[in-house]
């Protein structure tokens, strides 16, 4: 019985192996668009077999989800306390904004490419995953510092969520570097409860 790939095995190997592939395909994607990258040329450059490569995904596009999200989701990485003022709660969020925007810029190329690829919906799908993890999160930290939320914390992490990764896809589009300016204009549209450095 044929298993399915397993992107997310934490044995030192598999680690060292999906670090390679994704470390050739951001070289690759520097040069060439996704839809030209193959799974022999990828392995050729990331010095790995190509069963090695299935082991982990089942296509270059596969890999390239994994890569960019999990580069998203670094990026977006915040961790105020319970309990901290909502000032300095909004301030964590607001650096993780033009963190993730400035990831983006710097791909800004392959991120394009794999929202205009047959894999898009899936890219999206992980992006929507990790902000509302995220998101769930926050709504959590907000409350306890004492700011008033909204009680169905599923639609408004949801809300948030989404908002947020559809501002991803909008910067993703433009050629603006200006990550400050824009995340500015992310976070004048906020919920109202979303915390701000200004509260």
């Amino acid at each position: 019985m044929a298993t399915s790939p397993d992107p997310s095995s934490d044995d030192p190997r598999a680690v060292r192996s999906r670090q390679r592939l994704g470390e050739a395909l951001v070289r690759m994607l520097a040069r060439e668009d996704l839809s030209s990258i193959g799974v022999a040329e990828l392995c050729r450059e990331a010095g790995v077999h190509r069963t090695t490569f299935y082991g982990h995904y089942d296509s270059v596009g596969a890999l390239a989800v994994d890569v960019y999200a999990s580069m998203i989701d670094e990026a977006a990485a915040a961790s105020p306390r319970h309990g901290e003022p909502p000032e300095i709660i909004g301030r964590a969020y607001h650096e993780a904004i033009i963190s993730v925007l400035r990831a983006v810029a710097r791909d800004r190329r392959a991120v394009r490419a794999l929202l205009d690829s047959p894999v898009s919906l899936g890219f999206r799908k992980r992006l929507r995953d990790h902000f509302l993890r995220r998101a769930t999160s926050a709504l959590s930290v907000v409350r306890d510092s004492g700011v008033d939320v909204p009680q169905d914390t599923d639609v408004a992490a949801a809300y948030a969520a989404g908002g947020v990764v559809s501002a991803i896809e909008l910067w993703a589009s433009i050629d603006s570097d200006d990550a400050d300016a824009f995340a500015e204009r992310i976070f004048v549209n906020m919920p109202r409860w979303w915390p701000t450095p200004e509260n």
